[in-house]
């Protein structure tokens, strides 16, 4: 049995759970509370030093790092596979993954942590602050939260990872004009890498500033929300408590959003 260390909002676990979904897959969630810190307990760390998520184990098989498990799940089970027919397109799906890993991901954290996490952060007090930032093993994402937690959608960083999105969707919009899916006719593991980031953009009250130059994205979005994978993944996970998270959400994010992108 396939087990998958994850959080129930994660974009990185989203993905794998995607992917698992449309392979007709079967697996366990250990989930993990990661506004609570569990990701960075001492047992977890053994499995991912990164302190992150998602985790894979397939016996004695530990897979760290959200496209490298979609990929080894290719491999493990290739007849379902979301790899498209033709080199060309393949390489352009591992293009729309190299790309959601960096710069998409970062920038989605930017967006997260400075509208829907930060007025729980700075409700703590500045030892647990601290406490926070020094778990955290990667000194850029580090930064990042401390940008942000400072100084909301203010942080310099927030135009850049704004004008990140909309190049992201700018692109989508292009390639679907071509195609039903991202990297050619049939649903691939691009379509899987790139869905929980426009619903986290969904999630954040923020998707709706682009509504109206991305009628494409909107659409294939739409088809996405439609596939069994998308309640499996992703409606079944969210909880009561993730509702709450976010019902502290920034309500004059869109505004500043739309005013980022007007400059």
């Amino acid at each position: 049995m396939l087990t998958l260390h994850d959080g129930t909002t994660s974009v990185c676990a989203i993905k794998v759970r995607l992917t698992m979904a449309e392979k007709g897959l079967e697996w366990t969630s250990r989930s993990l509370d990661l506004r609570r810190g569990d990701q960075f307990d001492p047992e977890y760390l053994k499995l991912n030093p990164g302190a992150v998520v998602p985790t894979l184990v397939n016996g004695d098989d530990v897979i760290v790092e959200s496209s490298v498990i979609m990929q080894y799940l290719e491999d493990l089970a290739p007849a379902t596979t979301l790899l498209p027919a033709s080199p060309s397109q393949r390489a352009r799906m591992r293009l729309w993954l190299k790309r959601i890993d960096d710069p998409v991901h970062p920038a989605c954290g930017v967006l997260t942590h400075a509208t829907a996490f930060r007025q729980s952060f700075l409700a703590k007090s500045p030892a647990e602050q601290e406490a926070h930032f020094a778990k955290i093993p990667d000194l850029g994402r580090r930064a990042r939260q401390r940008a942000v937690y400072r100084d909301g959608l203010d942080a310099p960083i927030v135009a850049d990872a704004v004008r990140t999105h909309d190049k992201l969707l700018s692109d989508m919009e292009a390639a679907l004009a071509d195609a039903p899916f991202l990297a050619g006719p049939a649903y691939s593991l691009a379509d899987a890498a790139a869905t929980p980031y426009v619903s986290r953009l969904k999630n954040l009250g923020l998707l709706d500033v682009w509504a109206a130059t991305k009628p494409r994205v909107m659409e294939w979005y739409a088809r996405m929300q439609q596939r069994p994978s998308f309640k499996r993944a992703i409606t079944d996970y969210f909880s009561e408590a993730d509702a709450v998270h976010l019902a502290s959400i920034d309500r004059d994010a869109p505004r500043k959003i739309a005013a980022i992108l007007a400059a």
